[in-house]
């Protein structure tokens, strides 16, 4: 139909491009992040200069959070008889949903009228089935430890049956 050569080849020349603004622009650009690093390093030689004495009190001050975090962390860490008896408990998660609350529509300015279609679209349902599992985590009771009276019972029948299979 048309004469085209080959291998076809696409050729194009953006309508508005400028070679030489694009050059200039890229030499402004240099230029202007020279002077903003020359400024910062002035700035940052003043700063030195009048504030040594500061800067001595600022790192006794950090160094002082540090050592009290450290200090903290390791009382933490630290177990005592006390630990063993206490009572075990899964960690809770207090999750507050960004846009569940009527407050938080208002402060934004947003109306009610598509808000209300996404949350419809993501709300959790009312009656959610639960399917119990051996292990289940989400259970209260799953962290608890077994009772001592059940430990040592459970011994004592083992001890029972293996003293009447030994005797026979």
């Amino acid at each position: 139909m048309f004469e085209v050569e080959k291998p076809r080849r696409f050729h194009y020349e953006p309508r508005f491009y400028d070679p030489e603004k694009e050059k200039w622009e890229a030499l402004k650009k240099k230029y202007a992040m020279q002077k903003e690093a020359e400024a910062a390093r002035q700035q940052r030689e003043e700063a030195a200069a009048e504030g040594e004495e500061s800067k001595d009190e600022l790192a006794y001050f950090e160094q002082r959070v540090r050592t009290i975090d450290r200090q903290a962390r390791q009382a933490s860490t630290r177990l005592t008889w006390r630990d063993l008896f206490r009572k075990r408990s899964m960690p809770t998660f207090n999750y507050q949903p960004r846009f569940s609350g009527a407050g938080e529509q208002q402060a934004s300015g947003k109306g009610e009228g598509g808000d209300d279609a996404v949350m419809e679209k993501y709300r959790q349902p009312k009656h959610l089935i639960k399917i119990h599992r051996r292990f289940d985590i989400s259970d209260p009771d799953y962290m608890k430890p077994i009772p001592g009276t059940k430990i040592i019972l459970y011994c004592f029948i083992a001890f029972l049956l293996l003293s009447v299979i030994i005797m026979f």
